[in-house]
Parts: C-alpha cells; sequence; structure tokens
C-alpha cells in the first residue's frame, strides 16, 4: 500500500503558513542584507567601488538566501531559534556536541 498517493495536498494551506517574503527571501534575511546594503554605500565614496560591493557581496548573499528559501522557506526561523535557545554549553569540547546530561 503507498501512503504518498493517500496524501492530500492542499496549496492554500502551504500558502497560509509561509512566513513573510520580500524579494524571494524572508523579512528578516531581506532585512540584515539591506543593513549590509547600506553600511556597503556608506563606507565606499567611489561609484565604481559600490558597484563592486554590491556585486560580489550583496547579490550573492541574496542569491544564497533565495536558494535556501526555495528549499525550506522557514530556514531563517529555525536558524534564529537555534541562535536564540540552543547556544554552546560548557562540555561541548568535550562531547563535540551539546549535551544537557553529564
Amino acid at each position: 500500500m503507498n501512503y504518498e498517493e493517500d496524501i492530500d495536498f492542499d496549496p492554500l494551506f502551504v500558502g497560509m503558513t509561509r512566513p513573510p517574503i520580500v524579494m524571494g527571501v524572508p523579512m528578516e534575511f531581506f532585512g540584515i542584507n539591506f543593513i549590509l546594503f547600506g553600511i556597503g554605500m556608506i563606507a565606499f565614496s567611489s561609484l565604481t567601488a559600490k558597484a563592486l560591493f554590491v556585486l560580489l557581496a550583496c547579490l550573492p548573499l541574496h542569491a544564497l538566501g533565495y536558494i535556501a528559501t526555495e528549499k525550506e522557506p522557514h530556514w531563517m526561523s529555525i536558524y534564529l531559534t537555534k541562535i536564540t535557545k540552543c547556544g554552546p554549553i560548557q562540555n561541548k569540547g568535550f562531547w563535540k556536541t551539546n549535551s544537557y546530561k553529564p
């Protein structure tokens, strides 16, 4: 018996559970990339340096975020939760991973 044929796929449910997306990436990631873009525009004085910064830093970063969003729309939320809730602990050096029991 093949269970994959029995699964009912509802595109409305998938669309309503997606995170807010701006230009193909999650809103949090877009904000981080936009801040990086703004810092680059302030830091570099020549137009050539600004263009190179956008082409070599901001666009590839946005492309990586777009690819990650295509695979998993909630990747930014997952990563932010991991950073805030699952920080490294003292015995990580011994066990080579987070171990919450001695």
